[in-house]
């Protein structure tokens, strides 16, 4: 069979190589060992199986490029300007540490908190389990879609409960194209917020005069299902 070199000599040194892994065996597999290791260390690297984030600017940007699903317990909730959930981020793979435990501050994606929104958050979720995906990281939080874990039943979508309560309104989402989570998240919120409306839950009770439509809704379902 006719050799076939390239015209710097790659092929001889890339055939020498292989002659010499061939002869010695323990070189072979000291090669592959390597090689695996290597492969081992980058796929370590990019899920960050031991990493327990409490700064937002040190979430890696492929998890948010690739929506990765973290967890962690709302260890309590910090009102302000922009009212985040300060998180005790759990890792992929727990180990023991010592010291007191630095929170990661987590806001939720896409909703602006009222007061009464505050309350809830603070008797609700606060020392339950979360999960929370990162569309965005700021110097001062991780803005994020979260969720909170229910016995016997499916995760509480938290953001569209707070809209569909009337304790908080949709706010500003960031914009990145063919994001279908995004979209369909975006979607969700404004749903939730026209069915507060249409019932004048929480602010809206306030914000919204009683049409005919809804006194007699309610006069009717007053009847239909009176408090005990």
């Amino acid at each position: 069979m006719e050799k076939i070199e390239g015209k710097d000599g790659s092929f001889d040194i890339v055939d020498n190589v292989v002659t010499v892994l061939e002869k010695d065996s323990r070189g072979f597999q000291m090669f592959t060992y390597g090689i695996t290791g290597i492969g081992l260390m980058t796929a370590l690297y990019r899920i960050r199986p031991f990493a327990k984030f409490s700064n937002p600017m040190r979430v890696p940007a492929q998890f948010i490029k690739k929506q990765t699903v973290l967890r962690g317990t709302a260890a309590r909730i910090e009102p302000g300007t922009a009212s985040v959930i300060l998180v005790d981020h759990t890792p992929l793979v727990p180990l023991p540490r010592f010291g007191k435990s630095k929170y990661l501050p987590v806001k939720i994606a896409g909703v602006d908190i009222n007061g009464h929104g505050i309350s809830w958050l603070s008797t609700i979720v606060q020392g339950n389990t979360i999960e929370f995906i990162p569309i965005r990281k700021t110097k001062d939080f991780l803005d994020c879609t979260v969720k909170m874990s229910q016995k016997d039943q499916e995760p509480l979508d938290v953001g569209k409960e707070l809209v569909k309560l009337g304790f908080g309104t949709v706010g500003q989402l960031p914009s990145i194209p063919e994001d279908k989570l995004l979209e369909s998240y975006k979607k969700t919120l404004e749903s939730a917020q026209n069915w507060a409306k249409s019932k004048r839950n929480g602010q809206w009770h306030f914000l919204i005069p009683p049409t005919f439509t809804w006194r007699l809704r309610n006069l009717l379902e007053s009847k239909l299902h009176p408090r005990t």
